[in-house]
């Protein structure tokens, strides 16, 4: 009977240090996870420039209050990542006779030129109906950052006399993209 109860015993043993040779493991093991949606947004705190009436050639700077000043729009990015801006334009329909948006003004073609806030007095940057340009600093603009920049306007050298009391529009487009 002692062999039986050694026996019995080792077996139990063995059993026991098996159960405690297994590590213990949870019931629910989880993993934490964290990540930020990559997103593109941006805002512009001016949505409308009314020009009013404008003479051959004259030159207007950006503004919405009607006193035709050198105004400042802001651009923020309300995204998660740094961002380049870029503008485009379109041509300026309205009436008989739509103005073509050109390099520099000529009989029906009006120019618009943007500028970025490290140069606020050199317009330099050609807004084009094909392609957009960068309006931001090299370095693109940060999520929550802000950039101010402003536009002037060169109505054409020329237009045709029996269309110009109707009112034309344009629309100018800022396109945020990942720098």
């Amino acid at each position: 009977m002692r062999i039986r109860q050694l026996g019995l015993s080792l077996v139990l043993a063995l059993a026991l240090l098996a159960v405690l040779a297994v590590p213990a493991f949870a019931a629910n093991p989880t993993v934490s996870i964290t990540v930020t949606a990559e997103v593109v947004s941006i805002t512009n705190d001016k949505a409308t420039w009314a020009i009013g009436t404008v003479a051959v050639d004259a030159v207007v700077y950006f503004s919405t209050d009607g006193t035709q000043d050198d105004d400042w729009s802001t651009i923020t990015n309300t995204g998660s990542v740094t961002v380049d801006v870029e503008i485009q334009g379109t041509n300026i329909e309205g009436g008989d006779y739509d103005w073509t948006l050109a390099t520099a003004a000529g009989s029906e073609a009006y120019s618009l030129y943007a500028n970025k806030a490290a140069t606020p007095t050199v317009y330099d940057v050609e807004v084009k109906t094909s392609s957009c340009n960068d309006i931001t600093a090299a370095a693109g603009l940060a999520a929550d950052a802000t950039n101010l920049w402003s536009m002037n306007f060169t109505a054409p050298t020329a237009f045709n006399a029996a269309d110009d009391g109707n009112e034309k529009t344009a629309t100018v487009t800022l396109v945020a993209s990942k720098h």
